[in-house]
């Protein structure tokens, strides 16, 4: 599936149903609606748009609206995919002879045709903003080792006992109280007849 991209887009950005197992965060550019399903694939396509910036220079700053406008008798398309696991993805910078450069950003099965500046960078913040929202949205239990889920399971299980404050009569006569030292003055030295030298 090829959606183009023409100037600058209309995002959304939203999470769903966080820090549950069916987590999700979705992207969506104009009528494309991407789902992404775990915090890796998230940062890896922000990641591919991202390094795509340094190629994005060589786009031109506006472009023909009319590869993008309505055809009378046919409906706009709407393109919704779900990624997970890191599928693949890439961009590759295209600079056909004697017409614009266009960048192609293939998420998945999906090839995203940008086709000037603006397109890119409203389509590169929606996906930044994504990889921020994913790193509190989804939710992972094997962060912890297996000893420490052992130790909170053992905690859960056997809690620790309850300390008593010791009894302080009995406790003064086993401890000593600090006497201070007296002071120490200081010797001035004098020769055998009792004059300073």
């Amino acid at each position: 599936m090829i959606v183009t991209l023409v100037g600058r887009q209309d995002t959304t950005v939203k999470v769903h149903r966080p820090n549950t197992d069916g987590a999700a965060v979705s992207v969506r550019v104009g009528a494309a609606l991407l789902y992404m399903h775990d915090s890796e694939t998230v940062a890896k396509f922000a990641r591919t748009w991202n390094d795509a910036g340094p190629a994005s220079l060589f786009l031109p700053r506006e472009t023909d609206l009319s590869k993008v406008a309505p055809i009378a008798g046919t409906s706009e398309p709407a393109v919704m995919f779900e990624a997970r696991d890191c599928p693949p993805a890439v961009a590759r910078l295209e600079r056909p002879v004697g017409r614009p450069s266009y960048l192609r950003v293939t998420l998945g099965r999906v090839l995203f045709d940008v086709r000037d500046r603006g397109a890119f960078h409203s389509t590169a913040m929606a996906f930044r903003r994504a990889e921020e929202l994913a790193v509190a949205s989804f939710y992972r239990p094997w962060t912890l080792t297996p000893r420490e889920q052992a130790e909170l399971a053992a905690a859960r299980i056997f809690p620790a006992p309850v300390r008593t404050p010791a009894r302080t009569r009995g406790a003064e006569s086993r401890i000593g109280t600090a006497r201070p030292s007296p002071p120490v003055q200081a010797r001035t030295p004098y020769s055998a007849g009792g004059a300073l030298q």
